[in-house]
């Protein structure tokens, strides 16, 4: 006599191994639930195809855009209040990897790295122009530090420079590994002030002249961003 093993579930997060999930609120617990289905049922089935072809799924961004999965870590921007926890920021991101990493880059890049950059660097002049429509995911963010000489090393490595001249920043350089570049609507763009030597952050609006993202071919992963 045989029996055939049964087969495993489809959403095995729910074992919730590391008892994380039963640290949460009950309304977070919430959230990373519907997060669960959502990305089950609305990405899952969608990325196979866009990782085969090296490209972006935009249909994601519209997706996202109804999920009310954006800025619930930032008081006053997303649909939580007060402001989610770190702990379901960090669940989000497993939840969204365990799906497709590249949709984990994508999210973590607009969600973290971009819009806490403008967040908590910004002027209030600069936040109300820029995290709404981030907040909505009418506007994409991206980020750029990493560069083709010397990756992520900002204290001593990073050859991208600025310059003020009169009114208006001047930025030279080149960097590498952008995620969202290809399609950002803005990038924050890390530079070394020639003036002072310190490292600063400006944001870089698509259709700046001499901003050119180039897509990266041939990559073994994170091939959507």
């Amino acid at each position: 006599m045989t029996t055939t093993p049964p087969a495993p579930p489809d959403d095995l997060l729910d074992a919730d191994f590391y008892l994380y999930e039963a640290l949460l609120p009950d309304d977070e617990r919430k959230i990373l639930r519907k997060a669960r289905a959502f990305l089950r049922d609305e990405v899952k089935p969608m990325v196979n195809r866009y990782w085969d072809k090296g490209e972006f799924p935009m249909e994601l961004i519209e997706k996202f855009r109804g999920s009310g999965l954006t800025a619930l870590s930032y008081e006053g921007y997303g649909e939580h209040l007060p402001a989610a926890s770190h702990l379901l920021g960090g669940m989000l991101a497993m939840e969204m990897s365990r799906v497709d990493p590249s949709v984990a880059t994508f999210f973590g890049v607009h969600n973290g790295l971009s819009f806490y950059s403008i967040y908590t660097g910004g002027d209030q002049e600069q936040r109300e122009r820029w995290l709404p429509a981030m907040a909505s995911m009418e506007k994409i963010g991206a980020f750029a530090m990493t560069e083709p000489l010397g990756g992520s090393d900002v204290s001593g490595g990073m050859r991208t420079t600025a310059k003020l001249q009169g009114d208006t920043w001047v930025l030279n350089g080149a960097k590498r590994w952008i995620g969202n570049a290809t399609f950002a609507d803005h990038v924050v763009v890390w530079a070394r002030d020639v003036d002072d030597n310190q490292v600063k952050g400006f944001v870089v609006e698509k259709g700046t002249p001499g901003f050119v993202p180039v897509k990266i071919e041939g990559k073994i992963a994170l091939r959507i961003v």
